[in-house]
């Protein structure tokens, strides 16, 4: 009796013990012969919690229901390496929040964490594994290829990505739309005051007219309504290209100094509307300093028309700038980190090109009022650019 409770015994616990063995092994998913394994982040895996706002670890028996897993793979210190997620049902990966591809059930998608850091430009990627509960069936591995041969069993890489992006809120985001729809209503008001004034001050070829019998100087005073608006629009497109260029970690004059963190949209249109303010009080003390330097040099006739062109001209300007960042934004085109370094460039072109056309449309009629004019436009415009420039980084 004792002899047959011994081997039924020995029996169960051998039985036991191989399918422990075996599904051990079942579990296990090796990659493909050409990538040497170097990490196996089966013990990574995290999950969003509500209560946190977090990512927390994934927990077995409490997460299992959960079709989401995600990681955190690091793109600094990994970047030579290749990542193979694998997945034994049909999947579904996210990077960053955005789908990008299906995994076939069964197969391996390859990810080469070099490109990934280079179109991220960040240290840390999220990546999201949707699929079936639990984590059973999904691998990450870290790889290091050994020898560049095709695979079958290895789904394409970037070329097939979906990349559907998903809506996101951002708190500048959602600024840019404001500052974009009061911008608008501002110009409308104009137009619907003044109409015949607004649309030659938005005409590019009005700038260029020199004509002494039809100057917009005669119509537009620069305490007028128009003019005054005008610079209000201006001021909050300088305010709104300095926001966004300190958004970015470009710190354009010290700005940050006092600026807020910038966490959320109220603190954001606060900072817009200090900028907006500093900006409009600035060009109007330049228009003080042109009086005086004007009577002092005895063209106190051509202030008020220098002074409208430059309006004009800096309206135009930024508004293109305006246009041009709020287009490249709302498309998700990260632009700035490679023109970093020429960022100021187009500012500098610009102030150039303005001193030039001013002095053309000025048109002196003799030498000794030709060398005033050169003298004043100086004072007014190519010293506070050299200041500014070499200040302004």
């Amino acid at each position: 009796m004792k002899s047959i409770f011994s081997a039924v015994f020995w029996a169960f616990f051998t039985a036991v013990t191989l399918l422990g063995s075996l599904a051990q092994g079942a579990a296990k998913v090796n990659p493909p012969g050409q990538f040497f394994p170097v990490y196996n982040y089966q013990d990574d895996w995290l999950v969003y919690n509500e209560q946190y706002k977090n990512y927390v670890p994934f927990s077995q028996g409490v997460n299992e229901g959960t079709r989401f897993a995600s990681l955190y793979i690091d793109l600094v210190k990994n970047r030579r390496y290749s990542l193979l997620v694998h997945s034994e049902n049909e999947s579904y990966l996210f990077l960053e929040g955005a789908l990008q591809n299906r995994i076939a059930g069964g197969t391996w998608q390859e990810l080469n964490l070099d490109s990934l850091y280079r179109i991220y430009h960040k240290d840390e990627l999220l990546l999201t594994i949707y699929g079936s509960p639990g984590i059973a069936d999904k691998t990450a591995i870290l790889c290091n290829k050994k020898k560049l041969t095709d695979s079958e069993t290895i789904a394409p890489g970037r070329s097939s990505f979906i990349n559907i992006k998903p809506v996101s809120f951002t708190p500048f985001g959602t600024f840019a739309g404001i500052a974009l729809v009061i911008i608008l209503i501002l110009n409308a008001w104009i137009f619907n005051l003044n109409p015949l004034s607004f649309i030659r001050l938005i005409n590019p070829i009005e700038f260029f007219n020199n004509d002494p019998r039809d100057q917009l100087s005669k119509i537009n005073k620069p305490y007028s309504n128009t003019v005054i608006f005008f610079v209000i629009i201006s001021s909050m497109m300088m305010g709104f290209t300095v926001i966004y260029l300190s958004i970015n970690r470009l710190n354009l004059f010290s700005v940050s100094t006092i600026l807020s963190e910038k966490v959320n949209t109220i603190q954001i249109l606060g900072d817009f509307c200090v900028l907006s303010v500093i900006f409009f009080l600035l060009i109007y003390a330049k228009y003080i300093f042109m009086v005086l330097a004007g009577n002092m040099l005895n063209l106190d006739k051509q202030v008020d028309i220098i002074f409208i062109k430059i309006v004009q001209s800096s309206y135009l300007f930024y508004a293109l700038v305006f246009l041009v960042i709020f287009g490249l934004y709302s498309n998700h085109i990260n632009w700035l980190e490679a023109s970093r370094p020429y960022i100021l460039l187009p500012f500098l072109f610009f102030y150039v090109a303005r001193f030039i056309a001013l002095y053309v449309v000025a048109k002196p009629t003799g030498s000794l009022i030709n060398l005033y004019l050169f003298s004043y436009l100086c004072v007014i415009e190519i010293i506070p650019l050299i200041v500014s420039m070499k200040f302004a980084l």
